[in-house]
């Protein structure tokens, strides 16, 4: 599940945004994570929050003769209309609460935040893994060489990390790996039907096994179906609404994008994502240098990757 599933979960009109995530929930142990996932959410949750609650404003007044504005219908009304104003005051004071305190008054936050630190689970990919120094040098690697899953004008190596961790992780349990994302770099949507990035699904029938499945879903509740978890009409169509609108939705603040100040530490006018590519260089070789590979990455026998030492060299 990407950045942005996760992100859907505040953007529902009602209720079902939070019993998808009580779906979600309850299938936890299946679902990979990592360190990088988790502070994008991070990053992007006020912006979800405020976009699922932009049209929480109390309704205009409506106009009323003078000649009734005695009537026992206008003083009804009036009642009503301050009522209402009232409740909305209510839950802006809550959502202010859910801004500031998360993990005291946020359910969504709380619930991911139970997903995302799921104890000794070999599947979620925290800092202190050592692990996680193969897995980035790996999402370099493939940055560098412009392998899927990536966006043309990216300069950030998230989906890159997580595409790693879901290989390695699909390699170490020999499973099928089913993935959510409405992006584009993982696939694309001909109708109804969803068809996988052939690269990606010939690099996991390499890497991982041809016997095992490569599954793209662009919904979560279509994702639940094949978990054999029951969603109801109203949540397929709800969900159905979200991603319908996340056509006109800004980019995501990436997890791990990179700051060209920090990377470069001076002012300059070239072209960004030069620089951006030529700094990503820098860190790959420094990384190499400072961390030697792993037993597992010493073992990679991907095709893929021995083009990339071979090009390297």
């Amino acid at each position: 599940m990407d950045a942005n599933i996760w992100l859907d979960f505040y953007r529902g009109r009602n209720e079902t945004g939070l019993a998808l995530l009580k779906h979600a929930e309850s299938i936890s142990n299946d679902i990979i994570v990592t360190y990088q996932l988790e502070s994008e959410f991070k990053r992007n949750r006020h912006a979800a929050i405020l976009e699922g609650m932009k049209e929480l404003k109390a309704p205009s007044q409506i106009p009323r003769p003078g000649i009734f504005s005695d009537a026992q219908a206008t003083r009804v009304i009036i009642k009503s209309f301050a009522e209402i104003e009232k409740g909305v005051k209510k839950l802006k004071t809550r959502l202010n609460r859910a801004l500031a305190e998360p993990t005291l008054h946020d359910p969504v936050y709380q619930a991911c935040q139970r997903i995302f630190h799921r104890e000794e689970s070999p599947i979620v990919l925290r800092h202190d893994n050592k692990i996680r120094n193969a897995i980035r040098r790996r999402a370099f690697r493939r940055f560098l060489h412009g392998y899927p899953p990536r966006k043309g004008s990216d300069i950030s190596i998230g989906d890159a990390f997580n595409w790693e961790w879901m290989i390695y992780c699909a390699q170490e349990n020999t499973a099928d790996l089913v993935i959510v994302s409405r992006d584009g770099d993982y696939g694309t949507s001909f109708g109804d039907k969803i068809h996988v990035n052939d690269d990606l699904r010939q690099e996991f029938s390499d890497r991982v096994s041809k016997k095992r499945k490569l599954l793209l879903y662009h919904k979560l509740s279509d994702a639940l179906k094949h978990f054999a978890v029951e969603v109801s009409p109203e949540e397929e169509q709800a969900e159905s609404e979200i991603a319908a609108a996340a056509v006109e939705r800004p980019t995501l603040v990436g997890g791990r994008t990179l700051s060209l100040s920090s990377l470069l530490g001076e002012e300059t006018t070239q072209e960004p994502r030069f620089l951006a590519l030529e700094a990503l260089k820098d860190l790959y070789a420094q990384s190499t240098k400072s961390a030697p590979l792993g037993e597992t990455e010493k073992a990679e026998t991907h095709s893929r990757d021995e083009d990339s030492a071979e090009e390297t060299e």
